[in-house]
């Protein structure tokens, strides 16, 4: 539940007080838990729409929310800081709901629910006319815990890389959950070389990449340098095989489209040097890419946590921003 974040910076202040954090994670998983066992039991679009009205009321107490501001005031510096706090409250909803959805997933992907509209914008067509297998990126928009079973559902084996949650007792239900779904799932820290090894034994591999990666480099992303992993770019140039853009777009409550786009086209390659640019130019189009979905749909982006480096910001009188 959104309420989690604010738990989890309260848990973090708490790191040198085991006893009381250990409490707190308690709280945070009995919470989570609760919610899920709630939520499995109710329509989806009634869960989805639970999940959105607390995000509203209980995600701007966190403290994460003043990365929804910054991230916002970054992305769109012709906004007014109305409609930044109008944008912001409707994040948090949207947080609200995809976490309430984890355990309503496999009845929103069931083909008979009819919830669940894949489309084919070209991306699932280079897959099966190469043979090969193909690299799937995302970005936090809409429910992107979708696409995993999406991809099943059309066919395409699917490993997909997640980063491990700071709470044990949270991590375990999530492990719960996974292990439900029908694909293969590698931790974010020692994904490369697997990732390499799956890709090799012809299954595609799926990463949402638009969260800050501080090991990365720094690619623009709304026209503002971000450090940006280059892995998905880096293991398509090396393979050969197409980097596919995979958004996922909420339409209304529990009802989803799912648009697999045409390959981000690699550019022809001789040496380290020359696949490495490649790589970094592939990764500028995908940034060029979610910046446009999340311009289509900004309350859909989860952002709660900084997407550009420390900087100052400086914020003229009419809303607009600088950075120095």
């Amino acid at each position: 539940m959104p309420q989690l974040y604010v738990m989890h910076s309260l848990a973090r202040r708490l790191d040198a007080l085991p006893p009381l954090r250990d409490a707190l994670w308690d709280l945070e998983a009995a919470v989570l838990d609760r919610a899920w066992r709630a939520a499995a039991a109710r329509d989806p679009d009634a869960a989805s729409d639970l999940g959105a009205r607390l995000g509203r009321r209980l995600g701007p107490l966190s403290h994460k929310h003043k990365h929804v501001l910054a991230n916002l005031r970054i992305a769109f510096p012709d906004w007014l800081p109305q409609r930044v706090a109008a944008t912001a409250r409707e994040i948090w909803g949207s947080i609200g709901r995809t976490l309430i959805e984890y355990p309503l997933l496999e009845r929103i992907c069931d083909p008979a629910e009819g919830r669940v509209r894949v489309v084919d914008l070209g991306g699932l067509e280079a897959i099966r006319r190469g043979g090969r297998p193909g690299v799937f990126v995302s970005a936090h928009v809409g429910n992107w815990n979708l696409l995993p079973m999406a991809a099943v559902h059309t066919g395409i084996p699917l490993t997909v890389v997640y980063r491990r949650q700071s709470n044990p007792l949270i991590e375990r239900l999530m492990d719960r959950w996974r292990a439900s779904l029908p694909s293969t799932f590698l931790e974010v820290d020692e994904a490369t070389r697997p990732l390499l090894r799956e890709l090799q034994r012809g299954r595609s591999v799926g990463l949402v990449m638009d969260q800050r990666y501080d090991r990365g480099a720094k690619v623009p992303f709304f026209g503002v340098p971000a450090t940006t992993t280059l892995v998905p770019a880096r293991l398509a140039v090396r393979l050969g095989l197409p980097l596919i853009p995979a958004q996922v777009r909420r339409l209304r409550g529990a009802r989803f489209a799912v648009l697999i786009h045409r390959p981000i086209p690699a550019p022809a390659e001789r040496d380290d040097e020359e696949e490495e640019a490649a790589a970094l130019a592939m990764t500028a189009a995908i940034n060029e890419r979610f910046a446009r979905w999340i311009t289509g749909t900004p309350e859909q982006w989860l952002c709660a946590k900084r997407r550009w480096p420390r900087q100052r910001l400086r914020v003229p009188k009419r809303g607009k921003i600088s950075l120095t």
